[in-house]
C-alpha cells in the first residue's frame, strides 16, 4: 500500500482553486455567442462565475476525499477490480449527479426555469462529466508516481554495509559496533560518534559519507548536522513551524531539531519498523 497517495492538502487547495476558477470560465463560455469579454459585461456573469467556481471546487474536494477514503481499504494494487468499481461510482457517478441537483435548483432559483430548458443536458452536462472524471485521473496519476518513487526507494534501500567503525578516544582507537550507534553529529570539522552506553569518540569520516554506509531502516539524517538511530529516539514534540525536536538518549548538548521538509519523512520512518 502506498502512504501519502494524495498531494499534500495545503499545496493541492491550490491547485483546485485556480484549476476551478478556469473551469468555471469555460462553463460560462460554452453555448455562448458572446466572447468572454463581452460575457465579462453581462448582468449574470458574476452569480454564475461564483456559482460554477463554487461547484467545481466543491465536486473536486469531493473527489478528493472520496480517494482518500477508497486507499484505505480498497488499494489500487491490492484490491484493482474493487478499487475501479467504487472510484467509477463514487468519484464519477455520485459527483455528476450532484452537480446536476444542484445545477437544477440554480436554474431554478436564480433563472426561474427548468433545467431541461436550458443548454446544460446538450452541452455542460458533458464537459461536466468529463472535468470529475480528469479530476480522477489526477488523483489516480499521484498515485502510481508515488507508486514508482516508493519502488525506486525500496529498490535502492541500504541495508547497510557498515558493520562497525573505528573511533577515536585520545590515543585509543575502539571499533563500535553500528548497532551500537546512539547518533553522530558534527562539530566543526569533526564528526562523532555517540554509543548507547554514552561514550563520545570521533571517526574518520565525513557525515554524508558515514550516513550512505548505515542501514536507512536504523539510521534518520535528522539534519546536516546530526544523525540518529532508531532507538536513541524518545519522543518528538511539534513546533509551530511545522519542525519538529527531537528528545533522543543519550541527550545531545544542543537540541535535535528536525526540519519542515523532513518531518513527513521521519514519522513515517519512525513509525515503521
Amino acid at each position: 500500500m502506498v502512504h501519502n497517495c494524495l498531494p499534500p492538502f495545503k499545496r493541492d487547495i491550490w491547485v483546485i482553486l485556480g484549476v476551478s476558477f478556469v473551469v468555471s470560465q469555460v462553463f460560462l463560455s460554452i453555448g455562448a455567442d458572446l466572447s468572454w469579454f463581452e460575457l465579462l459585461y453581462q448582468t449574470n456573469f458574476l452569480p454564475d462565475t461564483i456559482y460554477s467556481f463554487s461547484l467545481t471546487s466543491l465536486l473536486w474536494l469531493f473527489v478528493r476525499q472520496v480517494t482518500k477514503q477508497l486507499q484505505k481499504k480498497h488499494d489500487w494494487f491490492d484490491r484493482p477490480l474493487s478499487r475501479i468499481l467504487l472510484q467509477t461510482i463514487l468519484g464519477l457517478a455520485l459527483p455528476s449527479l450532484v452537480c446536476v441537483t444542484i445545477t437544477s435548483i440554480y436554474f431554478h432559483l436564480y433563472y426561474k426555469v427548468p433545467i431541461s430548458a436550458t443548454s446544460f443536458p446538450d452541452y455542460e452536462l458533458p464537459f461536466s462529466i468529463i472535468v470529475i472524471g480528469q479530476f480522477n485521473v489526477y488523483y489516480i496519476i499521484y498515485y502510481f508516481y508515488r507508486a514508482s518513487k516508493v519502488a525506486r526507494h525500496d529498490d535502492g534501500r541500504k541495508t547497510g554495509s557498515l558493520k562497525s567503525v573505528i573511533g577515536t578516544f585520545g590515543r585509543k582507537n575502539v571499533p563500535v559496533e553500528a548497532g551500537n550507534i546512539a547518533n553522530i553529529f558534527i562539530r566543526g570539522a569533526v564528526v562523532y560518534i555517540t554509543t548507547f552506553e554514552g561514550s563520545r569518540l570521533s571517526i574518520n569520516y565525513t557525515l554524508d559519507e558515514v550516513f550512505g554506509l548505515l542501514s536507512e531502516e536504523d539510521f534518520f539524517r535528522a539534519n546536516r548536522q546530526v544523525i540518529v538511530h532508531r532507538k536513541s529516539c524518545r519522543s518528538f514534540v511539534s513546533e509551530p513551524n511545522g519542525k519538529l525536536l527531537l528528545e533522543v538518549h543519550p541527550s545531545m548538548d544542543e537540541p535535535v531539531v528536525i526540519s519542515q521538509l523532513k518531518a513527513t519523512d521521519f514519522k513515517k520512518w519512525i513509525s515503521h519498523s
